[in-house]
Order: structure tokens, then C-alpha cells, then sequence
């Protein structure tokens, strides 16, 4: 995956998978008295297909946290695993 842009002071990044681009970036209120929400954006062009998602903060810390689990789980980051807690 190619990063194409990444900023973190304003939570943008940006990648490419082949001609696919996925966009992470937050978006102020839609109005006043509206919460901020985080855009999920997947173009892939190949497949003439366009799908966003609008997600509160909450929502996207479940899908951050539910991505890293399922990376974990294909290829751990590290060979050593935390012991899990056996019978005393």
C-alpha cells in the first residue's frame, strides 16, 4: 500500500492500493450544533466504484481497533506474544 499523503496535524493520510484510494480525514460539524465525524472514503476506480462512510469518533476507534486486531491476528508485528493466562 502507498502512502500518498499524510499529515498528521490534521489527521489526513492518504494510500493507494493499485488504482484504489483509500482517504481517512476528519470533517468539522455539518452544522452548528452537529458533532464532528471522521470520512472514510474508498475509490476504486477499476471496479467504478465509490463508497464513503461518515463515522463518529467512537465508531471509528472500533474500526481502527478491529483492523489492528484482524493485522495481529494474519502477521503479528512481533514473534513474541504476550503469555496468555494459564490455570495456577
Amino acid at each position: 500500500m502507498a502512502l500518498v499523503h499524510h499529515d498528521p496535524q490534521d489527521g489526513i493520510i492518504i494510500t493507494r492500493i493499485g488504482q484504489a484510494e483509500i482517504t481517512v480525514r476528519p470533517e468539522p460539524p455539518a452544522s452548528a450544533t452537529g458533532a464532528p465525524v471522521i470520512l472514510l472514503r474508498v475509490d476504486a476506480p477499476m471496479l467504478d466504484t465509490l463508497a464513503a462512510a461518515y463515522l463518529d469518533p467512537d465508531e471509528a476507534r472500533r474500526l481502527a481497533q478491529a483492523l489492528v486486531r484482524a493485522a495481529e491476528a494474519a502477521r503479528p508485528a512481533t514473534p513474541w506474544r504476550t503469555p496468555r493466562p494459564g490455570p495456577r
